[in-house]
């Protein structure tokens, strides 16, 4: 019988906890760093789409999301500076599946079926680094060599960092708060997403909990006002999206979250020796089409296939990037587009863009960007 493998992963986010889980179904013995004193995730309320609940499906907690998260099963709308809608889908397209979840469930369920195979998970430990033979680096030392060392550890990731793997991390000038606010009986938001523009301040709203709706608030960076979330500046976002006044003013003064900036994280490679990143350390990107944790938890789960199949780990995971990073990057380009249109256009040409918009989003080279990780089915 050949030895069990093992592997060590630098964070207990969703990208981490989700190659955690897919490893150890895998057979593998997993040990998690959590940095923290405590298990936990920072958030609102997040989008998953078909892509990542397929990878949810292969890791047993589908059902589990399904019954916590709402289905969102009426196309979003788009509005613009006039509350007039903006097409941006074709009527003859058909919606992926897509269920609207909170954010601190998703992890909760991760989590819990993370340790049900058999993962171990260790908070307060501090990562600091890696060497790409296949040890982590704490501040005593490094740790045992194992067969794979995966850094979940974000945007400013140490694992990245010390492999020297990082190009450049560009900060997008833009971000957002996101929030959650009471449900209520008359809102008429049951299964419906809802987005608004008017200048550089976007609104969006979806159902994510029979108690809560999930709503985020972006714009640019130099928009003080609408940086203004903690506390909220509620006249501020009134006067820009006047008809969901009645909404936003179930925001506390005091939310539990702050407007934080976008940034995309570009990368020479996702691995060195028996290291590689995962999520937003390898491939973070601004939200804007709510596939920057879709993605992660879809490629943590593909790199289990990848390093499972083979016994050389390097070369495992040079195959499983080829594979996954092309739609990966391409998606990060569509999400800072969109987020262009939405957040920087300016302010003199906002009637253009209403008009510009509709005609680009009916063309297939568009839709087919749009859609890459959605649509996308990892062949390993």
């Amino acid at each position: 019988m050949s030895r069990t493998r093992e592997a060590e992963i630098a964070g207990a986010g969703l990208a981490g906890l989700a190659a955690a889980t897919a490893l150890a179904q895998q057979g593998w013995n997993v040990r998690v760093h959590e940095k923290g004193k405590d298990l936990r995730e920072i958030g609102a309320g997040i989008y998953l789409w078909q892509n990542a609940l397929d990878a949810l499906r292969e890791l047993r907690v589908y059902d589990k999301v399904a019954a916590t998260g709402v289905r969102s099963e009426k196309p979003r709308l788009l509005q613009d500076h006039k509350a007039q809608e903006v097409k941006i889908r074709r009527d003859h397209d058909p919606d992926p599946e897509l269920i609207v979840i909170l954010r601190t469930e998703l992890h909760r369920i991760l989590a819990e079926q993370a340790i049900s195979e058999g993962v171990e998970i260790v908070t307060n430990s501090r990562v600091l680094g890696a060497d790409p033979e296949g040890r982590l680096e704490f501040s005593d030392g490094y740790g045992p060599k194992v067969d794979l060392v995966v850094g979940a550890d974000g945007v400013f990731s140490r694992v990245r960092d010390s492999i020297r793997l990082t190009e450049r991390i560009v900060d997008l000038k833009d971000g957002c708060g996101r929030h959650l606010i009471p449900r209520q009986e008359d809102d008429g938001l049951n299964n419906q997403r809802i987005e608004m523009w008017n200048g550089g301040r976007r609104i969006g709203m979806a159902a994510a909990s029979k108690d809560h709706h999930y709503v985020f608030l972006c714009c640019p960076e130099h928009d003080t006002a609408g940086r203004l979330q903690q506390p909220f500046n509620l006249e501020a976002w009134a006067e820009s999206h006047p008809i969901y006044k009645k909404y936003l003013q179930r925001l506390p003064k005091h939310p539990e979250e702050y407007w934080r900036p976008f940034f995309n994280v570009f990368c020479s490679a996702w691995s060195r020796g028996n290291v590689c990143i995962v999520g937003d350390a390898a491939h973070g990107m601004s939200p804007n089409l709510g596939q920057g944790a879709c993605v992660a938890i879809t490629n943590g789960t593909v790199l289990a296939r990848a390093v499972s199949a083979q016994e050389d780990i390097p070369a495992a995971l040079a195959h499983w990037e080829k594979m996954e990073r092309p739609y990966i990057d391409k998606t990060q380009r569509m999400s800072y587009l969109y987020g262009y249109f939405g957040t920087r256009w300016p302010q003199k040409l906002l009637g253009l863009r209403s008009k510009i918009l509709p005609i680009v989003a009916k063309t297939d080279r568009f839709q087919r960007s749009l859609r890459c990780a959605v649509d996308h089915r990892p062949s390993l």
